[in-house]
């Protein structure tokens, strides 16, 4: 009897760790109408309480930036970033990175997004670069050109240039310098890559900060890099 019992009791515990493990149980997000509420994470939330450009982009002057390649949706007389999957969407790719050089090497079949690099260093946040995106940078003629990228957090990037000699440095959102270094060629793609610097970021308030990369005055463009985060361990 006892046996019986247990081989019962076996039974169904193995029943209930085959439902917890099945992909279909893990989240269950709600549809949102994306009129009076959008998701975000994995519940619908009033429009009132979403911020201008949310839930997946912030605003940059006064236009709307959206993550992951979209387009801004108006809503009213305001601009959203909708969020793409359940749960805030899919784990940042950079996140995975082991092998930065080849990781950027993947990239090079990808289509350049075009950033216009600002000329004075008070309008940086017009000209916003996404992290893990090819961009193409077209730089003021004869004068210097400022683009930013967002730092999540304290670490360190890598910024991957196709064309070397161009960049001049990189500083925060005050002017001041940010510790930098150029390490040589990636050793993947030296040709494709033959210029990559090595970023440090300090940033422990929580909220994305801005970087800002500063062009040389009267070199040629457009400028190709790709920036790659490493996070604060990286050697």
């Amino acid at each position: 009897m006892r046996k019986l019992l247990f081989v019962l009791l076996l039974g169904l515990g193995l029943a209930s760790l085959g439902c917890a493990l099945d992909k279909g149980d893990s989240v269950n997000c709600p549809t949102c109408d994306n009129v009076t509420q959008l998701l975000v994470g994995t519940r619908c939330v009033p429009l009132a309480e979403v911020e201008e450009c949310g839930p997946d982009g912030h605003s940059h002057g006064t236009a709307c930036h959206c993550f992951h390649g979209q387009t801004p949706t108006t809503i009213g007389e305001h601009g959203y970033c909708l969020q793409q999957g359940c749960g805030g969407g899919d784990q940042d790719a950079s996140e995975a990175v082991t092998d930065p050089d080849l990781h950027a090497c993947e990239h090079l079949g990808d289509v350049p997004e075009q950033v216009s690099a600002v000329a004075a260093f008070a309008d940086f946040d017009n000209a916003h670069v996404e992290v893990e995106h090819l961009v193409e940078i077209v730089l003021p003629v004869n004068q210097r050109g400022f683009v930013h990228f967002e730092g999540d957090a304290t670490g360190e990037v890598a910024v991957y240039v196709r064309e070397p000699g161009r960049i001049d440095s990189f500083l925060d959102e005050n002017e001041q310098p940010l510790t930098a270094e150029n390490v040589g060629g990636n050793t993947d793609c030296p040709a494709d890559f033959p210029e990559v610097w090595h970023v440090e970021i300090v940033n422990d308030s929580g909220q994305p900060k801005p970087q800002i990369i500063r062009f040389k005055q009267g070199v040629a463009g457009p400028v190709h890099l790709l920036i790659v985060e490493l996070g604060d361990e990286h050697e």
